[in-house]
């Protein structure tokens, strides 16, 4: 079955797509604060090769962490599966001076030859990544002999409760997201111990979750996504061995 052919993925894509303008402006009200872009900045750099490298985005969403790295100097490629995302994330490309590349692409199975990227990062993939086995298998392909592996994320939804509910975009973000769905997300609703084994068992090496307690001090002063509550956050992070 191909991913757009998924009917819960057509289902997430649908969403992401909609919403893509809202999600967007929120992200960038964030990037407005420059303590934002800086400590992101740092935890991006802290893991990731000194030197430039070449970088896979998986699940870049309207881009925003591609467009960081690429910013440092690393050539980054940023795929995704919502298309109203990758316009909003191409819209940001004109007056760059090392614009990423955008294309559609699927996080579980992205369209890249192996070997490829020195790194693999994502920010708010993990939990809605269906298939996470096979996902784990192909971005250990897909990195060079020692390349990075990096993810930003934690349990937004601990049950069906605290789904958000209201407003037309929450009433949306429930349907799509219901009981069922969650039922395919390995990492929906894990906790870090879960997610640091699961990368240990698809052989990657050096595996940690660090805890980004600097971002939750943000998320309390800045406010998070609509009908999200403040979460710590972990920055997952891991090595394929050489």
């Amino acid at each position: 079955m191909t991913p757009t052919a998924d009917p819960d993925q057509a289902r997430w894509n649908d969403y992401w797509t909609r919403y893509a303008a809202e999600y967007d402006e929120h992200q960038m009200s964030r990037l407005a604060h420059p303590e934002e872009r800086e400590t992101w900045s740092r935890v991006w750099a802290d893991v990731l090769p000194a030197g430039p490298s070449t970088i896979l985005d998986v699940g870049t969403g309207s881009g925003n962490v591609a467009l960081l790295l690429a910013g440092a100097g690393h050539e980054v490629t940023g795929i995704d599966l919502a298309e109203g995302m990758l316009e909003r994330a191409r819209g940001k490309c004109a007056g760059h001076p090392h614009p990423p590349t955008f294309v559609t692409g699927d996080a579980v199975d992205p369209p890249c030859a192996p070997g490829s990227f020195d790194a693999i990062v994502s920010r708010y993939l993990l939990w809605t990544l269906r298939d996470a086995p096979t996902a784990l298998r192909r971005w250990h392909e897909l990195l060079r002999p020692g390349g990075v592996l990096v993810a930003v994320d934690a349990p937004w939804f601990g049950d069906d409760a605290d789904l958000p509910r209201g407003t037309a975009r929450q009433d949306d973000f429930a349907a799509a997201y219901d009981q069922d769905a969650f039922a395919r997300l390995p990492f929906g609703r894990a906790r870090a111990e879960q997610i640091v084994a699961e990368w240990e068992a698809a052989g990657f090496e050096d595996v940690r979750a660090d805890p980004l307690t600097e971002v939750l001090e943000l998320d309390r002063v800045h406010g998070v996504a609509p009908g999200h509550s403040p979460q710590l956050q972990h920055r997952f992070s891991a090595r394929r061995p050489r």
